[in-house]
């Protein structure tokens, strides 16, 4: 009676499918963030209306004074009759300088057989021109370079004598030769004060390979190893002279511990660009969560009877993890089959439909070998067909939070005071998928027209 009860309990356990199988060994393939060469934009602006001020503000009251010039009865004084402006286009800067002139000269002249001669006094408004090239040395320092381009009467001076009108010629070359050199000198000063681009160029090449935290309560850093820097072609902007570098580097980004420290590299000699600069690359990570990845199938399919063949299962328990690129997925049955069973799969980024999904997903080699001996039915049910379809995780709002985070992170940012970060990365692209401990990550690059400016 024993003997029968013990064979009635063994034939229940081998009906309902009991067994213990052992799944595939848990591991993870590396999954370290990968640089990307990538070109930021370094622009630096001349205010030309703080170059005005400036110049303005020096130059004031009387200007220039010389009297008895070169020998001759010839006198010149030299007020500014209004503030001076100030016009920009590329790297040349021109300036209209109205000034009051005053002078006293003596002038002699035969005519109808009369020798006329006396000494005068005269008073107008001129308008001088001025323009100033800006150019770079090897050095990276700015090197502008002001020369006379020419003048206009705004109220011209007029003097006759006996109705013959005296010349002015000799007065305007008095004043372009003794006064050009005060100007131009005053201009020059001015922008070479206004702006040290060599020290400006330093800091920011020293300070952009720093590593830059950009999100410290998810320790992300961004780390910028610099390959080169040339100068592009000068821009104007409105009232301001833009002067763009493009600096080349390798972009990393790391997730956790401070970057490894490595030896600064020097400031290179300047050189020009030969075109204008690239996108800035930036190549970012995000995690799904496995319990993400998921929840759609626990929703749908967790306590739900599956019917095969007379038999009825249900799936209790799912989880994820990964073993030598693979992702594993756990199912806990009960029912007629109680146990484990493992499915496994690649997982890629799908572009069309920009979502997570399982390709080539199949029973692990171990499940096969033990349901063909235990419960070959579950072998050809539609467990797999069912569970496969529902592991898409749709991407959209996940990608779209991470590029919004990037730009909040980035935007203006300061690595140095007055030295921001501006712009914007607009374009993201999924590179590659890694499984990690726990997550899905990510591998995505951005992409847009981040640059360093001088506030």
């Amino acid at each position: 009676m024993r003997i029968n009860i013990y064979t009635t309990l063994l034939l229940i356990l081998i009906s309902c499918g009991t067994s213990r199988i052992e799944g595939p060994a848990e591991s993870y393939l590396p999954a370290e963030i990968p640089s990307v060469a990538s070109e930021l934009p370094v622009t630096i602006e001349l205010d030309i209306r703080k170059l005005e001020q400036t110049v303005n503000s020096n130059l004031k009251g009387l200007l220039f004074q010389e009297d008895n010039i070169s020998g001759k009865d010839l006198s010149v004084k030299v007020w500014k009759a209004a503030d001076f402006s100030f016009f920009v286009y590329n790297n040349e800067i021109t300036y209209k300088i109205p000034l009051k002139v005053w002078s006293k000269f003596g002038w002699s002249a035969k005519t109808l057989g009369l020798n006329l001669g006396d000494t005068y006094q005269t008073e107008g408004v001129i308008s001088l021109v001025y323009k100033t090239s800006v150019s770079i040395d090897k050095n990276w320092k700015l090197v502008p370079k002001t020369v006379s381009g020419g003048y206009e009467w705004i109220e011209k001076p007029s003097v006759k004598a006996a109705g013959v009108s005296i010349p002015l010629t000799p007065i305007v070359s008095v004043l372009l030769s003794g006064f050009q050199g005060k100007i131009n000198e005053q201009i020059d000063k001015a922008i070479s004060q206004q702006i040290n681009l060599r020290e400006y160029v330093d800091i920011a090449w020293r300070e952009l390979q720093n590593p830059l935290m950009l999100d410290s309560s998810n320790s992300v850093w961004l780390k910028i190893d610099p390959m080169a820097l040339m100068l592009n072609p000068f821009e104007t902007k409105g009232n301001k002279l833009r002067i763009t570098l493009s600096l080349s580097g390798i972009v990393e980004s790391y997730v956790g511990a401070f970057p490894p420290e490595r030896e600064p590299v020097p400031l290179p000699e300047f050189k020009v660009a030969e075109s204008a600069p690239g996108q800035f690359n930036l190549n970012i990570s995000t995690d799904i969560t496995y319990d993400k990845m998921t929840e759609i199938v626990r929703k749908e399919l967790l306590g739900v009877n599956f019917h095969e063949e007379g038999k009825v299962y249900r799936i209790e328990e799912i989880s994820m993890y990964s073993s030598h690129g693979r992702a594993v997925l756990t199912l806990q049955l009960n029912g007629t089959y109680r146990g484990k069973i493992f499915m496994t799969g690649i997982i890629v980024h799908n572009p069309v439909t920009n979502s997570l999904e399982i390709t080539e997903a199949d029973f692990d080699i171990r499940t096969k070998n033990t349901l063909i001996g235990t419960a070959k039915w579950l072998l050809h049910g539609k467990i797999l067909k069912r569970i496969t379809p529902l592991l898409r995780y749709p991407l959209e709002e996940d990608l779209t939070y991470l590029k919004e985070q990037a730009n909040q992170m980035l935007q203006g940012y300061e690595i140095f005071p007055s030295l921001c970060v501006a712009g914007n990365l607009d374009r993201l692209e999924v590179k590659e998928v890694k499984m990690i401990p726990g997550a899905v990550r990510l591998m995505a690059n951005l992409q847009g027209n981040l640059r360093v400016e001088y506030r």
